[in-house]
């Protein structure tokens, strides 16, 4: 997935956790925006951020990096 891609669906994701902010902490916000994602997001979408992350240093929002590693925990015991 190109770039610009990426920063789209890392900028969507910012968003959605803005939205869920007044849910809870960090971390329950998070596993909120994780959800979501799960519940909605392609598969394709869902591997590029976990997969972008993944790869090093990204220059993304605390709760954004929390919920994209609790996506990538989703995803992995899905597949167990």
């Amino acid at each position: 997935m190109r770039k610009d891609s990426i920063t789209r669906l890392l900028a969507m994701i910012d968003q959605i956790a803005l939205n869920m902010r007044a849910n809870g902490c960090d971390h329950e916000v998070a596993e909120q925006v994780a959800q979501h994602l799960e519940k909605f997001w392609s598969p394709k979408m869902k591997s590029a951020v976990i997969e972008h992350c993944s790869t090093g240093p990204s220059e993304v929002s605390a709760i954004t990096g929390k919920a994209v590693h609790c996506l990538h925990l989703i995803q992995k015991a899905k597949s167990s």
